[in-house]
């Protein structure tokens, strides 16, 4: 689940954001990770995996949602409201 949910996420960042917003969601999702591991008496071991397979479905899912953002054509309500020039 805990992949599903950061690939999810990551597609969502790749389709709005630039890439130097990875690494804090990262170290957050790390964090929270751990966190909430600790609290359920989790091994460490177990909780590093956790946080490192979350660490990279990000970064595919940002790469999906980057790629997909790239391919869409640009809707034409987009470029109105940008204003001429």
């Amino acid at each position: 689940m805990t992949t599903i949910f950061s690939l999810l996420i990551g597609a969502a960042l790749g389709a709005r954001y630039k890439v130097f917003c990875l690494p804090p969601v990262i170290v957050t999702a790390a964090l929270a990770i751990a966190a909430l591991d600790h609290l359920h008496g989790v091994p460490l071991g177990s909780t590093a995996l956790t946080a490192l397979a979350a660490g990279v479905e990000l970064q595919i899912g940002y790469l999906a949602g980057a790629i997909i953002h790239a391919l869409l054509p640009a809707s034409p309500a987009a470029g109105a409201a940008a204003g001429p020039g």
